[in-house]
This record gives structure tokens, C-alpha cells and sequence, in this order.
């Protein structure tokens, strides 16, 4: 009986990892399709924040929506889309640096937004989605 209760043990082990693992694979491949899904085929841009670091930011217009990464080489938003199934390993940037630097996109192209929520999508890209008021800004004279 020790012996199968002991089989039973080691074949539990492996099994939860294999469970997990599956989980995590699972957990990148949504964030890809959400990506895919939400930004394809949209435009990216290159904007350099006021800590002087290089962003690509996509904007989905119609749904309020920014997806946010770190630059890359290359202007494609092609590679952009393509470059999420590696992941960076450089560690999670806190959501702050996002919202900021979303907060900086929005404003130099002139719409008037408030930043809602910060979401990591898949590292080291996040989603920032916003609102904007209606009216546009009042000119001091």
C-alpha cells in the first residue's frame, strides 16, 4: 500500500506543474489574440517620453484604448504584434509609467483625456484605456 500511496505522490507533483505550465502558456497565447484582436492592422507610432524613454503606442480610437511597449527597431506595426509572444524579461514596469506616458501621448496630440485603467497585457505591454471630453479646450487670450 506505502508503495502506490507513495506513486500516487509523485505522479501529483509533476502533474500540477504540467497544470500550471499549461495555465501560463494558455495566459500568453489570450494576451497575443487580445492584442491581435483589439490593435491589428492599426498604426503604431514612436514617442519619446519626458524621461527621454522610447515608447510604440497604438491607438485604438474607437474603443479609447492605447497599447503601450517599448520601442523597437523597424516601424511596422507588424513587428510591433509579432514581438508579444517573447515576452522581454526585463521584470514588470509599474502600470505608473504607463498611465504617465500615456497621460503625455494623449495631451501632445491635442485631445483633452483622463487615463482610466492600467492593465499589463503581456510583458512588457500594457493597455491603457482612457475617455475624453467632448468639448475641446478654450483658447486664453
Amino acid at each position: 500500500m506505502k508503495n502506490i500511496s507513495t506513486f500516487r505522490h509523485l505522479v501529483k507533483v509533476p502533474v500540477r506543474r504540467i497544470g500550471l505550465l499549461a495555465v501560463l502558456v494558455l495566459s500568453g497565447c489570450a494576451g497575443v489574440n487580445y492584442v491581435q484582436a483589439k490593435y491589428q492592422g492599426l498604426p503604431s507610432v514612436e514617442f519619446v517620453g519626458t524621461s527621454g524613454t522610447n515608447y510604440r503606442i497604438v491607438d485604438n480610437q474607437k474603443e479609447s484604448r492605447l497599447l503601450i511597449g517599448p520601442g523597437l527597431a523597424g516601424s511596422a506595426t507588424q513587428n510591433f504584434v509579432k514581438g508579444f509572444s517573447t515576452g522581454s524579461g526585463l521584470g514588470v514596469t509599474p502600470p505608473v509609467v504607463f498611465r504617465d506616458v500615456a497621460e503625455e501621448y494623449l495631451k501632445s496630440t491635442g485631445k483633452r483625456c483622463e487615463t482610466r485603467d492600467v492593465t499589463l497585457v503581456v510583458d512588457p505591454y500594457y493597455e491603457v484605456r482612457y475617455k475624453c471630453s467632448l468639448r475641446s479646450p478654450r483658447m486664453a487670450f
